[in-house]
């Protein structure tokens, strides 16, 4: 009775599920365009030799959506070409749960109701995966390795140095803020509880990870992205074994998830698969596909970017001296950039640095207006980041400043501009797709596809805002055909507007009863202290 009843519950909440997670891809299942990439086991033959694809091993510690169902394909795949592939899901496991945990296994079997993660292992058992290919991990009284570093300083430099069996781990650390407050500032004082605890967790996933490649002589590594907490920690333990290592993501709009081979954040290699890309794409539609991408932008349609223009009014401008050249800054959300292992001094030292220098020389013309257009990502960032940037505009002393809550249109407001500059944000190749010169003075994932600008100092920024000079529009379009359609279609996990198949077992949570009861939180206030 009691098992009817569960059973009973779970199907009725199975019928009134959450909202799929933003950005995935969730189709009517109907005919796919042409992906970047026609295979998975296409892409891992050509990239792997046969020898690093006979042990694969897939580590997940998260039961996101996104995360679980693209383990589930990339298993499925790796077991029907041959391989001998462990899957390790190991989002219940952690000392300290992973941002996206969201269901105890020990609750899920109690009222009989798996987790989205339970369900991917019981979907690649019905499709022929044998029930030891689904690893525990195998340190099952688990201490750490080696002793843990000594947290003497909790500021972020001082984190960013830590390293745990040799292997570089504090910035797998920074990446995953104990609370929305946390900023990105240098001389934040992190809680120590918090920090002691992602190290042991980090130290947990390393060992474990490097238990499992020892123990089943494992050939390469397959993990989610390869730089937050523990999917950096298995990377570095990988990387210590000298295995290969292999990172998913999401895939573009009209895709299902990426895979690659590349080191996470290595824009460079990102340029040329769009260069690639574009230059195989047949020349009658490419330029139509890519321009897509920008104009679902445009109209403010385009999910992935909702929450960027969600205060934003599409088409309205804001009137603007007829008799001056109209310089435009667009910031960069400063997070997403914080932890990127380049040299500053190279980029003017930073986004206020860069500012700065921009304003200096739009002060020496006075023919020259410049704006300042807030990233929106603003109105969700750390009081002290807002803080610390409103302080760096009003130094800078613009003509105007359009805060992160301005209702201006930005896409509007790119379009009266004369020259637009960024730290490295999108607006940057948008603005180049809309045939605006374009100048970047920080990192991005553009610069090497000639539409921007990248001066090396403030020389050549000078020249540079005085005669400007649009770049290709080609070099942006390819950036378009790269957003839609990166990576790859599932093949083994089947979608419809009720969600995500695997071999039959539907990729759903665990009933609410079971999802708002937490053994253990993820992230507590007793970690903050």
């Amino acid at each position: 009775m009691r098992s009817g009843l569960l059973r009973s519950i779970e199907r009725q909440c199975v019928e009134k599920l959450v909202p799929l997670d933003d950005g995935m891809n969730i189709s009517d299942g109907g005919a796919k365009v042409r992906a970047e990439h026609e295979s998975l086991s296409g892409y891992l033959s050509d990239h792997l030799s046969s020898k690093e694809l006979a042990r694969p091993l897939v580590v997940s510690f998260s039961q996101w959506e996104m995360n679980t169902s693209v383990v589930g394909e990339i298993a499925a795949t790796l077991h029907s070409m041959k391989s001998n592939v462990a899957v390790a899901l190991w989002a219940d496991k952690t000392p300290m749960r992973d941002v996206v945990w969201t269901t105890s296994h020990f609750l899920a079997s109690l009222f009989l109701s798996p987790a989205r993660d339970q369900r991917v292992a019981q979907g690649l058992r019905d499709l022929g995966m044998p029930r030891d290919a689904l690893c525990e991990p195998p340190l099952r009284r688990w201490r750490p390795q080696k002793d843990l570093p000594l947290v003497d300083s909790l500021e972020r430099s001082s984190i960013r140095d830590l390293e745990y069996r040799g292997a570089p781990v504090g910035r797998a650390i920074l990446q995953v803020h104990p609370d929305s407050e946390t900023p990105v500032r240098e001389d934040f004082v992190w809680p120590r509880r918090w920090v002691e605890a992602s190290l042991e967790s980090v130290a947990y996933a390393y060992d474990q990870v490097w238990e499992v490649v020892e123990q089943r002589r494992s050939t390469c590594l397959i993990v989610f992205n390869g730089r937050f907490l523990h999917d950096a920690a298995a990377h570095a333990a990988a990387e210590s074994h000298g295995l290969p290592v292999l990172s998913f993501d999401f895939g573009g709009n009209e895709t299902d998830y990426d895979l690659t081979c590349d080191a996470t954040h290595d824009w460079s290699a990102l340029q040329d698969r769009m260069k690639k890309l574009y230059s195989s794409w047949d020349e009658s539609d490419r330029d139509e596909v890519g321009s897509r991408w920008f104009d679902e932008r445009r109209r403010h349609e385009d999910k992935r970017n909702a929450r960027f223009v969600e205060s934003q009014v599409v088409g309205r401008g804001i009137e603007l001296p007829r008799d001056k050249r109209i310089v435009v800054f667009f910031s960069s959300s400063g997070d997403e950039i914080s932890e990127l292992d380049v040299d500053w001094e190279k980029f003017f030292y930073g986004q206020p640095g860069a500012l700065a220098a921009v304003a200096q020389i739009c002060r020496e013309n006075q023919d020259t207006f410049l704006v300042v257009r807030t990233h929106p990502h603003k109105r969700m960032k750390a009081r002290l980041d807002v803080e610390d940037w409103h302080k760096a505009v009003e130094t800078a002393g613009p003509d105007l400043h359009l805060d992160e809550w301005s209702d201006v249109d930005s896409y509007t407001l790119m379009d009266l501009a004369d020259v637009v500059v960024t730290f490295g944000s999108t607006t940057g190749v948008e603005a180049a797709y809309a045939k605006k010169p374009v100048i970047v003075l920080g990192p991005s994932a553009y610069d090497e596809l000639e539409c921007a600008a990248n001066p090396a100092n403030a020389n050549d920024l000078r020249v540079q805002i005085s005669a400007p000079q649009r770049g290709t529009w080609q070099g942006a379009v390819s950036y378009g055909l790269m957003m839609l359609r990166r990576g790859f279609h599932f093949e083994w996990i089947r979608k419809s507007q009720d969600g995500l198949e695997l071999g039959g077992v539907r990729l759903v949570d665990s009933i609410m009863l079971v999802l708002n009861l937490k053994l253990r939180k993820r992230i507590g206030p007793s970690l903050l202290n």
